[in-house]
């Protein structure tokens, strides 16, 4: 029997590491583990959808966390994990590490373990990889992973965590990481088609509790001031609200436009090459920055006077990602944009 590869995707961005990780490493007999929650956001389950070519996989398994209760979903997950057990793998693509994944690398047998990138959430997993995270963890912490012993399967992970990245993140002597550059995606650009529009990319840092909403929307009028010459396309995160407050922004210099899918590929499907892309610390900026490698990528710095205390330590470590790229990071404080 040939051995599949498995993917476990359970976000766009996941989902476009993933596609770089199969074509880089030219895999066949591809299952796809499509995981998502209908029922907090639809949205985000349908551009996952939208990303599907049928004639990349073998089996698409889709998985809605939505349409399961709580009282009975680690049951559902046994039975799935039991399902795959079926086969051998050479390769496990995901992009968390989140008890599920981990009870699938536990007890599935594979050659080759990989964890694309899901924005600022792969530099936390690095950084507790590099702590050893799992092997502390407290008895109170490992109960949910032990809990599925009395399924019969295991819950200690001995194979290795390779990183498939574009983030700025080094091997050492536990961890692997194998870098990539979007080679596939940068294949279907048209060079060409730059466009002069400011993309300015929101995020979803007020129902996340990073700002209140008022200093967010002091941001917005901050960049409208320091590009008043320029037009302003607005991409909302899939999850920000828009509400009544960014009414007073519209007019014919700044439109409201919602990205059908990741901002990649819409920039990609839509044959834009943006010359400036503006965010806070939205990982988009990385991966855009690959991508797009002639475009002026810049983050918004935000005073953290206005951010929640217990996310301040977040942020730093978001920033402190886009050291060593081409990402300029500014002060709207400062008008020398």
């Amino acid at each position: 029997m040939n051995k599949k590869n498995l993917f476990v995707i359970a976000s766009p961005l996941q989902f476009l590491n993933a596609i770089e990780a199969m074509k880089a490493f030219e895999t066949k007999n591809n299952i796809l583990l499509l995981m998502y929650d209908t029922k907090m956001n639809n949205i985000d389950a349908q551009q996952k959808k939208d990303l599907i070519v049928k004639n990349d996989w073998e089996k698409i398994i889709e998985y809605d966390l939505g349409t399961v209760k709580k009282n009975i979903r680690l049951f559902s997950q046994v039975k799935l994990i039991k399902r795959l057990k079926e086969f051998k793998y050479n390769y496990i693509i995901s992009g968390e590490e989140g008890t599920f994944n981990r009870i699938l690398f536990a007890n599935l047998i594979s050659n080759s373990i990989y964890l694309v990138d899901d924005g600022t959430a792969t530099i936390l997993t690095y950084l507790k990889e590099k702590d050893n995270y799992y092997s502390k963890l407290p008895f109170t912490k490992r109960l949910k992973y032990i809990r599925y012993m009395l399924f019969g399967l295991k819950y200690i992970n001995k194979n290795k965590i390779i990183f498939f990245t574009t983030f700025n993140i080094e091997s050492t002597e536990n961890i692997k990481v194998v870098k990539h550059n979007f080679n596939y995606l940068k294949s279907k650009i048209e060079k060409e088609n730059k466009c002069s529009n400011i993309y300015f990319l929101g995020q979803s840092l007020v129902s996340a509790g990073y700002l209140e909403q008022k200093s967010y929307i002091e941001y917005i009028e901050k960049v409208i001031s320091y590009y008043s010459n320029k037009n302003i396309i607005y991409i909302p995160h899939r999850s920000e609200i828009i509400n009544k407050d960014y009414n007073k922004f519209i007019n014919e210099r700044f439109q409201i436009i919602e990205s059908v899918g990741p901002i990649e590929t819409t920039f990609i499907n839509n044959k834009i090459y943006p010359q400036i892309i503006i965010s806070f610390f939205s990982s988009a900026l990385f991966t855009l920055e690959k991508i797009f490698p002639d475009s002026n990528i810049l983050s918004i710095e935000i005073d953290k006077e206005a951010v929640a205390l217990d996310k301040i330590n977040i942020i730093d470590k978001c920033y402190k990602s886009f050291d060593n790229t081409n990402i300029s990071i500014i002060s709207l404080n400062n008008k020398s944009v």
